[in-house]
């Protein structure tokens, strides 16, 4: 029998949320039979990249930005008639990558899954037509997918028209880790609070791309209040992006320098979990972050935005608040938040659904094209 293609892709494949799952996900299916193709617009440097190809996933570039539209749909028409597809696996955050779909059903490829990882679009001078761009390729392209999935229900209303949400519905797929991987573990947690130097700190944490999406910039308000009350706070800060410049620069001016490690990119963020007391999420919009899952697995305490769809919401440790509640309120929140039991919050993340190897399965048998 010969083995079944499948398209992946991405709009940009680097170091994110949308990345760490599909690594998660693709490193963990059966892939006998299955040649696996990742194909995006754009290939930066990322940690996930070199374990894929370890599991025998090629990579396919388009022409290196999303922003050559024309090019990048010739190069995927071509690439479909050269690869004749099986299934195409859209991993997309805007209306935009819908098209591919469309471009998927014209060259035949019989199952063609759209999966929505996103809520809104981040603040650029170009946002409302984008938005428009957004919403008109929507309605006209989502049609076009066999299939509709989405990592909470949030994502499903802002990427698929509400017509045909009624009429399809869509499947909730959620953004599963490994568990047994975030299980708590107190002498790593020792030994990296002393590798940091923050081994008698409170440490605020949070993981995640450096950007406008994230609001990290509102932390380190956050945390400038939060030192009044706990003068030996730190704020950890896991991640790179674009306003890595802007946000060494605001703390330097709030006097905050001292207090903020900018740690950059890990591959061993389950370590960095289990060294924080306590996790802030500021996001402005979200899918389902999967940072949110891991950091219940670690039984970490957090504090999260009103953005945060309640189907990220596991443990009792997580406390919802407003970004207009302001800083203040945020960073006693934050110092006065509790988490659930350490060693045993694995568990309760597994048996909620959440587990990789349970979400694995259900990819594995729908790009065998057992959707249901």
């Amino acid at each position: 029998m010969p083995a079944r293609r499948i398209c992946v892709f991405c709009e940009r494949w680097e170091s994110g949320g949308i990345e760490s799952f599909l690594c998660n996900v693709l490193s963990r299916i059966d892939r006998s039979n299955l040649e696996i193709d990742l194909v995006a617009a754009r290939l930066d440097p990322s940690m996930f990249t070199q374990p894929l190809k370890d599991c025998g996933v090629h990579f396919y570039r388009l022409s290196g930005t999303p922003k050559k539209l024309i090019e990048n749909h010739r190069m995927f028409r071509s690439l479909l008639q050269t690869r004749q597809y099986d299934v195409v696996y859209l991993n997309v955050f805007q209306g935009m990558s819908l098209y591919y779909a469309y471009l998927a059903k014209k060259a035949g490829v019989p199952v063609r899954i759209a999966h929505s990882h996103n809520t809104d679009l981040r603040r650029s001078p170009t946002r409302a037509i984008k938005l428009w761009l957004h919403h008109r390729y929507s309605q006209r392209y989502a049609k076009d997918a066999t299939a509709l999935w989405a990592c909470s229900q949030g994502a499903a209303e802002f990427m698929f028209p509400p017509a045909l949400l009624q009429a399809l519905g869509y499947t909730f797929i959620p953004n599963g880790i490994d568990t047994n991987r975030f299980r708590f573990d107190p002498a790593v947690r020792e030994a990296v609070r002393q590798e940091l130097g923050i081994a008698d700190c409170f440490v605020i944490g949070n993981v995640g791309r450096l950007c406008y999406q994230k609001n990290q910039s509102f932390l380190l308000d956050v945390l400038a209040e939060a030192i009044k009350l706990r003068p030996n706070c730190r704020l950890l800060l896991v991640g790179e992006g674009e306003d890595r410049r802007a946000l060494e620069a605001k703390a330097a001016v709030l006097g905050l320098s001292g207090h903020v490690i900018f740690y950059g990119t890990s591959n061993r963020v389950e370590t960095l979990l289990w060294a924080m007391d306590t996790l802030a999420f500021s996001s402005r919009f979200e899918g389902l972050p999967v940072v949110a899952v891991e950091a219940q697995a670690a039984g970490l305490p957090m504090v999260c935005s009103e953005h945060i769809t309640r189907q990220a919401f596991i443990s009792p440790g997580i406390q919802q608040l407003p970004l207009s509640a302001g800083a203040a309120a945020w960073a006693a929140a934050l110092l006065n938040c509790a988490g659930s039991n350490r060693d045993t919050a694995h568990e309760s993340v597994r048996n909620a659904g959440f587990d990789i190897t349970q979400v694995a399965c259900r990819v594995e048998k729908a790009l065998r094209g057992n959707i249901k």
